[in-house]
Formats: C-alpha cells, sequence, structure tokens
C-alpha cells in the first residue's frame, strides 16, 4: 500500500500526485491550502518514492494499479506534476483535472545505463545546500522537502518505470487545465488554454504559491 498524506475533512476529495523525484511532502503548501476550501486531500507517494516501498519491477499500469488502491474512486480534483500524470491518466479520472508542467506524446526511449546513471546523479546533488544555491526563490521548506524526498528515492524503481513507459504515447487521456512555467521543456508555449507562470520551473508552485492556486482556481 501506498503512503499517503492527507489533509481536511471536506465533502470534496482531491487527489495530488508527485513527479519523478520528489514525494507528497511537496504539497505542503497545496494540501492544506485545498482543504481550506474545502476538500479532504490525499496526496500520496508513488511507489520508491517518500515512505512508498521500492517497485523494482515497475511499470506504469503497477504503480497506477497502487494509486487506485490507495485513493477513493470518486475524486472532485485531482493535481498531477510531470511523470505523475502518466500514472494518474492511467489509474483515475476525476471531475477535474490540472496538468503541471506535464509531458504528453510518446515517451523518449533512453538506454538503462544512461537513466541509471542520471538518477544516481540527479539523487546525490539533491541536498539542501544544492537547492538553496540553485533556487534562493523558493521557500525554505520547499528546498528541505525535496532534500528529504531525495535521501527516499529509490532509482531502480524509477528505472523499471522509464524503461517501461518508453515509447509509449502518455497523452492524457482526460482534458484538464495545464499550468506550465515560462520556458518550459515540456509544455509547449503555444499550448491551448495553458496557464504560464512566470519565472517559475518545473516545480511549477515553488516560490510561486499562490500565483499556482490562483491558476488552479481558473
Amino acid at each position: 500500500m501506498l503512503n499517503v498524506r492527507e489533509w481536511g475533512t471536506g465533502e470534496k476529495t482531491a487527489v495530488l500526485v508527485h513527479g519523478i523525484l520528489s514525494d507528497s511532502g511537496c504539497w505542503w503548501q497545496v494540501g492544506p491550502d485545498l482543504a481550506s476550501r474545502g476538500y479532504h486531500v490525499l496526496a500520496v507517494d508513488l511507489p520508491g518514492h517518500g515512505r512508498s516501498a521500492p517497485m523494482h519491477d515497475a511499470t506504469v499500469e503497477r504503480m497506477a494499479l497502487e494509486l487506485f488502491q490507495a485513493v477513493p474512486a470518486e475524486i472532485d480534483l485531482a493535481i498531477a506534476h510531470s511523470m505523475g500524470s502518466f500514472i494518474l491518466g492511467t489509474a483515475l479520472t476525476a471531475e477535474r483535472v490540472v496538468y503541471v508542467d506535464t509531458p504528453a506524446g510518446p515517451s523518449h526511449t533512453i538506454p538503462e545505463d544512461a537513466l541509471r546513471s542520471t538518477y544516481v546523479k540527479a539523487k546525490a546533488k539533491r541536498t539542501l545546500a544544492t537547492l538553496t544555491d540553485r533556487h534562493p526563490d523558493w521557500h525554505e521548506v520547499d528546498r528541505e522537502v525535496e532534500a528529504e524526498a531525495a535521501k527516499h528515492f529509490d532509482v531502480e524503481t524509477a528505472v523499471a518505470l522509464l524503461l517501461n513507459a518508453a515509447g509509449k504515447d502518455f497523452t492524457p487521456p482526460q482534458q484538464g487545465l495545464v499550468i506550465r512555467p515560462e520556458g518550459s521543456r515540456f509544455v509547449p508555449e503555444e499550448t491551448e488554454g495553458a496557464i504560464t507562470i512566470k519565472g517559475a520551473d518545473h516545480h511549477v508552485w515553488y516560490g510561486h504559491h499562490d500565483e499556482f492556486m490562483k491558476a488552479v482556481d481558473a
């Protein structure tokens, strides 16, 4: 079973799905803010992330099943970041979906050794000191939760997942709001209906929480 972090007791349900290298802690501001809007908020740790167990035979479908079993069947709002959108789209439908800097179309094919090397290095570099140097605009807690998430991140789970995803088309099956940072590598500027938050990076809400929540409410 996945580890699930919860906020609020409202009648509406919101599910938050993080991206690769992060965990449910990344929603430390978004979760309580949604709870104040009347939601019961559930943020999952995907396999190999946060407090959830590794999954060295990970596939998109296996992760999606874990997500499906961890949250209610009826969801009013789902917010998914980056890789988390692949899992969300395979597992669930919601009354409303928000995709945050989400790649669409066929997933790239990357050799296994290159994937492993990339994420070993990324994990090692994701320290509090490095994050403080690279992201002075982030809130202190943003940097702390990302550094903590890196400690728990399981490289082999990510490698297995991305090898399985290679070549598959992960254009979201459900239409929804797209929020992107200025200069996104994943979402083209001309994407119809997308909301761009200037000055943000891939974790769009870090350092831009109020703007992000206004976009979610749009």
